[in-house]
C-alpha cells in the first residue's frame, strides 16, 4: 500500500507492492533469453528518487543486481532492493473542510531481494528462483521456476514459467497478519526474425486469493434520508450524515483472476546506429478492469561512449466493477429496518426490544428501511478509470571499458477519466535515476 505506482503496469495491478518473483517471471522474456547465450560477470547499482508533486509521497530506492557465471552451464543472478517511503496518500474518503482529500501519513522501509540460478542442459535452461520482501506491515515469500527451450537453431525460444507467493498483510495498530496468496503462469515465445530483429509474445495467467483489500483505504458510508439529523459525537450508532468522514474500510473480493498478453519487438537500425524497443500490454481481470499499455524506447549510440534512450509510455484502464466514491447505506443495518424517535434518537433495529417498542407506538416513532449495501466497494483512485503518461530520457556514459554511468529522468502524469473522482487525488511525479553498470 505504500510503494508508488510504477507506470509500466496498470495502476490497479501494482497495488503499491510489486512482488519481485512476479517481476522476474514477467520480465524473463525480455531479459533472460537475450543474455542466456552471452552470460558474463557483471553488476548494476541504481538509486531512484520518486517524488510526487505537492509533497505527497516520496520513495528513495537503492538497488543492486548481479550476474555471475558459477560454471560453464550455471549462472547465478540476484538482486537486493531497499526502499525508504514517506509522505501522505489518499485514503479514498473526502477531505475535511479546507482539505482536498482525506489522507494517511506513511513512513516505512522495505527490504526485498531474489536469488536464482540458470542451469543449461542441451537446448533447455532451467531457472529456479526464490524471493523475499518485508515491510513493517507486509511480508512476502515467493518461489518461481522457468523453463526455456530452444528450437530452430536457437532462433526460437519457448518459455514456460510458474510462480507462487505467500504474503502476510497487516497495518499499523494491528497485532495480527492476514493471508494473501498468488499464482502466476506464463507461456511465451522469443523469435529471431533476422540478425537485426527479435519479437516477443507471452501470456500470463494469475490467480490471487485471501485478503486482497488495502487496509489503509476507506470509503464514506452515509445516508441522506430523513430523519437522520446533525452529526452527534455522543451517538453510538453507525449512522453518519457528515460528508467529510471516511467511516468504513473498503471491501474488495477475496479472489482475482487476471489475464495479461504482451507483445514486443526490438529492431536495430544499423545505418543510424540506433535501435527501437516497442511493446504493447493488454490486461483483463474478473474485477472488471481492462487496461492497455504502450511503450516506445529509442536507443541512440552517439560518438563512442554515449547512448541516449528517450522513452514514452501510455497506459489507460477502465474502472473496477465495485469502484465508487461512497456507499449510500449503512453496512451494520443494510437491508433491515431501523426505528427513530421524533427527536432523531435511534431506538433500535429489527430484533432489538427498542424496535419492537417503536412498532407498537407508531405515533412517536418512524420506521426507516436501510438500503442494501453492495458486497464490495472501494474508493481507491487506482481502481478508477484513468490514464497515465510517462516520458523521459536515460543516458549511459561509458567511463571505462567495463564501467558505465547511468543517468535518467522521467515525468509521470496520471489523470482520472470518469468525471466524478477529484483530479487532486491523482498523482504526478518526477523520477530521477543514477547508477553504475560494471563488468568483471
Amino acid at each position: 500500500m505504500k510503494t508508488p505506482i510504477t507506470p509500466d503496469e496498470p495502476a490497479s495491478l501494482t497495488a503499491w507492492r510489486p512482488h519481485l518473483f512476479a517481476w522476474a517471471l514477467s520480465c524473463v522474456l525480455l531479459v533472460f533469453p537475450f543474455r542466456r547465450g552471452q552470460a558474463e560477470n557483471r553488476a548494476e547499482y541504481r538509486y531512484e528518487d520518486y517524488r510526487e508533486d505537492d509533497d505527497r509521497m516520496q520513495v528513495q530506492t537503492h538497488s543492486v543486481w548481479f550476474e555471475y557465471e558459477l560454471h560453464q552451464k550455471v549462472t547465478a543472478r540476484g538482486s537486493y532492493v531497499n526502499d525508504a517511503l514517506s509522505g501522505a496518500t489518499p485514503t479514498g474518503g473526502p477531505g475535511l473542510p479546507g482539505e482536498k482529500y482525506e489522507s494517511v501519513r506513511i513512513q516505512d522501509e522495505r527490504n526485498a531481494g531474489f536469488l536464482e540460478t540458470a542451469i543449461r542442459a542441451g537446448r533447455t535452461t532451467t531457472t529456479p528462483q526464490i524471493s523475499y520482501s518485508e515491510e513493517s506491515d507486509y511480508r512476502s515469500l515467493g518461489i518461481s521456476l522457468t523453463e526455456a527451450i530452444d528450437f530452430n537453431q536457437r532462433n526460437t525460444t519457448l518459455i514456460l514459467g510458474v510462480a507462487r507467493a505467500n504474503d502476510e498483510v497487516s497495518r499499523r495498530g494491528w497485532d495480527y497478519y492476514l493471508y494473501k496468496g498468488n499464482w502466476d503462469f506464463l507461456v511465451g515465445i522469443n523469435q529471431v526474425l533476422d540478425p537485426r530483429t527479435v519479437v516477443t509474445f507471452n501470456l500470463t495467467f494469475g490467480y490471487a486469493d485471501g485478503y486482497l483489500t488495502d487496509p489503509y483505504k476507506g470509503i464514506n458510508i452515509s445516508l441522506d434520508l430523513p430523519p437522520y439529523g446533525p452529526y452527534d459525537p455522543e451517538d453510538n450508532t453507525d449512522f453518519d450524515t457528515r460528508p467529510d468522514v471516511t467511516n468504513d474500510r473498503e471491501r474488495r473480493p477475496s479472489h482475482r483472476f487476471k489475464q495479461v498478453a504482451f507483445a514486443g519487438i526490438t529492431h536495430l537500425f544499423a545505418p543510424v546506429n540506433g535501435s527501437l524497443d516497442a511493446n504493447y500490454r493488454f490486461h483483463h481481470d474478473d474485477w472488471g478492469i481492462i487496461a492497455h499499455t504502450v511503450q516506445l524506447t529509442w536507443n541512440q549510440k552517439l560518438w563512442k561512449r554515449l547512448t541516449l534512450s528517450p522513452l514514452f509510455r501510455y497506459h489507460r484502464q477502465g474502472a473496477a466493477d465495485f469502484y465508487r466514491l461512497r456507499v449510500d447505506s449503512d453496512t451494520s443495518f443494510a437491508g433491515s429496518r431501523v426505528a427513530f424517535g421524533l427527536d432523531n434518537s435511534f431506538a433500535g433495529a429489527e430484533g432489538d426490544p427498542g424496535f419492537d417498542d417503536a412498532l407498537a407506538d407508531p405515533a412517536n416513532f418512524q420506521i426507516i428501511s436501510v438500503p442494501f449495501a453492495p458486497d464490495y466497494y472501494s474508493a481507491d483512485y487506482r481502481l478508477s478509470e484513468l490514464q497515465t503518461f510517462t516520458f523521459g530520457m536515460t543516458a549511459a556514459i561509458e567511463l571505462h571499458e567495463n564501467i558505465s554511468l547511468v543517468l535518467g529522468y522521467k515525468r509521470y502524469l496520471m489523470e482520472g477519466l470518469d468525471g466524478r473522482t477529484a483530479q487532486d487525488v491523482y498523482p504526478d511525479a518526477n523520477i530521477f535515476t543514477i547508477g553504475l553498470n560494471g563488468r568483471f
